[in-house]
Formats: C-alpha cells, sequence, structure tokens
C-alpha cells in the first residue's frame, strides 16, 4: 500500500491575483501550510474493479465509471483503468472549508499515482499537472496559488505571470519570527459550507481589476513587515485585503460572517478574513498576544482549531 500526505493552506494576502486574466498585471500571494492534511492511499485490488472510499464508496469495473470527477480525470490522464483501491480522508471536513483541500487531495492523488507508476515527476511537473487537470480538464474557475502550495509547502510567496509561470520564492523568517507570528493566529470554523465556484466566476470580472491590483500591492508591505517589521502591523494588513475581497463578490460573505468577523475584532482581534473564496469555512484572526486570554474566552461556543505552519509539501509516508 502507498499513501501520501499533504497539507492544507492558509493564504494571507494576495488571493484572487492567481486567477487573473493573464493580459492585465501579474499575481502575487503569501501563504503557508499547516499541519492539517489529507491523506490519499492506493492499494493494488485482486478483482482488477476500481473501488474509491471517501465519504461515499464506489465500486465500479473502470474509470470511466466513476463518479468522482477529478478520481476518474487523473486516472484517465494517467491511463490507469481498473485494478486499483483507493482512499481519501482528512484532519479537517474538507467541503467548503476555504483551505485548498480540493487541491491538496488532488496533488496528493498525483503524487501517489507518481510513486505507484514509478514516473520521477518533478515537484513543478506535479504542479503543472495537478493545475491542468482542475482548471483545463475540470474546468474549475480557480487559479494555481492552491497546488503549488500543496506541492511546495511552507510559508512562501507565489508570483504568477502572464504565460502561466509560476515563480515560488522563500521567505528569509527565522524560525523564531515564524513561531511568534504562528501564535498571534487563530482559525475559527464559521459553521458553514459553501461552493466556490460561483463566488470565483464572480471574482473574474473585468469590473474586479482595480480591487485586484490593490490586493496585488499588499503583498509587498506583507512581506516587508512580515520579515523584519511590526508583526502586528500584519493583522492591519489581513483586515485591509479582507475589506478589498468583500467587494469582488457579494457572495464572499454574509450577515453571519460579518457578525462572527466584527465579534472577534471586539474580541481582541487585530484583522483577519475569510479564507478560500469566502461565503464559509473559516475565518482567520490576528491577535495579539496580550488578547489571546480574551479572545479564547468570546468564542468558547465557536470551534478555534489549533494549528501550526509546515514546512512540507506532499510527501510519501509508507510503502
Amino acid at each position: 500500500m502507498i499513501i501520501t500526505k499533504t497539507p492544507l493552506r492558509i493564504s494571507f494576502v494576495g488571493g484572487g491575483t492567481d486567477n487573473l486574466l493573464k493580459q492585465d498585471f501579474d499575481g502575487c500571494v503569501i501563504s503557508t501550510t499547516i499541519d492539517k492534511f489529507v491523506y490519499v492511499g492506493l492499494n493494488k485490488k485482486f478483482d482488477n474493479q476500481i473501488r474509491f472510499s471517501y465519504s461515499k464508496t464506489e465500486i465500479v469495473k473502470n474509470t470511466n465509471l466513476l463518479k468522482h470527477q477529478m478520481l476518474k480525470e487523473t486516472f484517465k490522464f494517467f491511463k490507469i483503468s481498473n485494478g486499483v483501491e483507493i482512499f481519501s480522508v482528512a484532519d479537517i471536513p474538507s467541503a467548503g472549508s476555504g483551505l485548498g483541500s480540493s487541491s491538496s487531495f488532488l496533488v496528493g492523488l498525483i503524487n501517489l499515482v507518481n510513486h505507484y507508476k514509478k514516473l520521477k515527476l518533478s515537484k513543478e511537473e506535479i504542479a503543472k499537472v495537478a493545475c491542468k487537470i482542475e482548471i483545463e480538464i475540470l474546468n474549475k474557475p480557480i487559479g494555481m496559488q492552491d497546488q503549488y502550495n500543496a506541492v511546495y509547502g511552507g510559508l512562501k510567496q507565489y508570483d504568477f505571470y502572464y504565460n502561466n509561470k509560476v515563480k515560488v520564492k522563500n521567505l528569509n523568517i527565522s524560525k523564531k519570527r515564524l513561531v511568534k507570528f504562528n501564535q498571534k493566529l487563530f482559525l475559527v470554523y464559521t459553521n458553514q459550507n459553501r461552493k466556490s465556484e460561483k463566488i470565483l466566476h464572480q471574482v473574474k470580472k473585468r469590473s474586479n481589476l482595480k480591487s485586484l491590483f490593490e490586493i496585488s500591492k499588499l503583498t509587498n508591505q506583507f512581506k516587508k513587515e512580515l520579515i523584519s517589521g511590526d508583526l502586528n502591523v500584519l493583522g492591519n494588513l489581513l483586515h485591509e485585503n479582507w475589506l478589498l475581497k468583500k467587494s469582488l463578490s457579494k457572495n464572499t460573505t454574509n450577515n453571519k460572517i460579518d457578525k462572527l468577523y466584527d465579534y472577534g475584532v471586539k474580541s481582541g482581534a487585530i484583522g483577519g478574513k475569510i479564507l478560500g473564496a469566502g461565503g464559509g469555512g473559516f475565518l482567520l484572526f490576528f491577535v495579539d498576544h496580550k488578547n489571546h486570554k480574551k479572545f479564547k474566552k468570546s468564542f468558547y461556543k465557536q470551534k478555534i482549531i489549533d494549528f501550526n505552519f509546515y514546512d512540507k509539501g506532499s510527501e510519501l509516508i509508507k510503502i
């Protein structure tokens, strides 16, 4: 049996600019992977059928009969027709979380097939195949940050260019500073799930280009403060990013999310944002250490997820 472990991600600033009309301007995202994972396993099956266990279970005679479109298209791409058993489980329920779980599953699956078929694909090749399947074949209105996050891992800057080229940049931040930054962040579940496609289609409208350009400019300031500035300024920049993001689509937020966000700020958060496309999933809050106790007490009825930054991408954990 082969199993891959692929991290989920948190995007801080620049989200949406990886999904631009490429002739407009280059995109830039700063994000990190965290220690919450999607696990995908594969084993040869004796009877030549395909068995896939996720929130449902499918048992079919060949790839073309699969209902799970991502698995179906991945198997078709790599010419796997039958004779395997696949399972997938996640640390956090994946549907509509805003943590990039769909892309993490896909990258983990491709990495699994890479080892199963001994293809020796590089990280860049795995990321490109994931983008091709998710964006071109499945025609999802998404960008490329989630796939690259899942492959490379760690806190990084991703630059996106008009020719679909992606540049992955490490940020020169000390471990001590990273720990301090990590300790100021809280994930709060909104108790809402959503499908991101409708929101992402709205984000891509040309009327949003000005807001997206302003979002892209925030990445330089965020990087400067993150590396050597005042960490608490990052909370303000997350808030600024959130205000711009809300202008991209009326479905990015709703009354419940707005009330929860405002309550977080009143409870001591400097700022924050919804993760992913919006409409549900997780809110990220930036809270200075002096307000941690107050914040946790205020949110005792909400699900707060403890997490740490994780510096690796998708990896093989068992053969």
